[in-house]
């Protein structure tokens, strides 16, 4: 029997799924037998070469919506029922943030964000449009990082808009708050600050403690000097590289070591997402929420139950 190759096999299932050639098509282009096309359509799927998915608009829980939005004067608030697995509760929240998300981003005219897996795996959910007069603005240097680079996000979504954006090559930190200073006097900053009062819509996800500390070299080099007179047991989350304790509050010392957009000004942006889709954060979650630093909430509604829950009682 004729064995395929992997290549061989992406290309049939191409022409088959996406392409919408027939079987007899196929086999005429390939030269082999309709069951040999067959089999290689059946195989493809089951080495996960192909991988179909059904979309199915999520459920919301509309009690738990409006609970959350009293509680902490949100604006908009979805919460997504809880799926079979894991891996449709990620996916699902995914598409449905995207989705969301772009409908604001028809109106909007500068759009910030950061950095993530999850903001990456939204945009690259984003339906393609022209919208030359867009801009995605990033807003904070990036974080210390000594893996292999990947591109800024605001490329990532630029490309998916035809759109304009604007990098910020600087660190997150600095140790000394006088670099930072000198940063904000260099033209290239004050470029890119002239956009934070401009900005329409942020979309962010929150991090947690353990997400600093898996930076090693963070770690040794920065976090005993940025959080001296911080408790690290006390916070709850970090969101723009900001640590907040579960009540709320800022660790206001940060600010003078950060480089990029004020607190103040990111509080002044109209419509503030944020996506939470790990079920660990309900303490970073809470945090946020009581911040006030979120307008707009997506999340599943076991996070949104644990949530309410520890609201109760902390």
């Amino acid at each position: 029997m004729t064995l395929l190759t992997n290549e061989q096999l992406a290309n049939i299932a191409h022409d088959y799924f996406l392409s919408h050639l027939n079987i007899a098509d196929i086999s005429k282009k390939y030269n082999l037998s309709r069951y040999l096309i067959t089999k290689a359509i059946e195989d493809a799927q089951d080495k996960g070469i192909v991988k179909i998915s059904i979309y199915q608009s999520p459920k919301r829980s509309q009690n738990l919506e409006r609970e959350l939005q009293r509680l902490f004067n949100l604006k908009e608030v979805d919460i997504l029922e809880d799926l079979e697995t894991k891996n449709q509760d990620n996916e699902m929240i995914v598409n449905y943030a995207a989705k969301q998300i772009q409908n604001y981003v028809k109106s909007a005219s500068v759009i910030g964000l950061t950095w993530g897996t999850l903001l990456r795996d939204i945009i690259n959910n984003f339906a393609e449009e022209n919208r030359e007069n867009l801009t995605f603005l990033q807003l904070v240097g990036q974080p210390v990082n000594t893996s292999k680079r990947k591109r800024q996000l605001t490329q990532v979504a630029a490309n998916k808009f035809n759109a304009q954006c604007v990098d910020f090559s600087a660190p997150l930190y600095s140790l000394n708050p006088q670099l930072i200073t000198d940063i904000k006097e260099e033209p290239y900053y004050k470029f890119v600050e002239q956009y934070f009062p401009r900005l329409d819509l942020i979309f962010a996800s929150i991090g947690t403690a353990q997400s600093l500390e898996s930076g090693q070299f963070f770690m040794e080099h920065y976090a005993d000097k940025l959080f001296a007179h911080l408790d690290r047991t006390q916070i709850a989350g970090i969101i723009f590289g900001r640590p907040y304790d579960i009540k709320g509050n800022f660790y206001q010392p940060i600010e003078n070591h950060i480089c990029g957009i004020k607190l103040a000004d990111i509080m002044n942006v109209p419509d503030r997402f944020v996506i939470v889709k790990n079920r660990f954060k309900e303490d970073a979650l809470l945090g946020a929420l009581r911040s006030g630093i979120i307008t707009h909430l997506i999340t599943t509604s076991g996070i949104a139950k644990r949530v309410l829950l520890k609201n109760q009682t902390l």
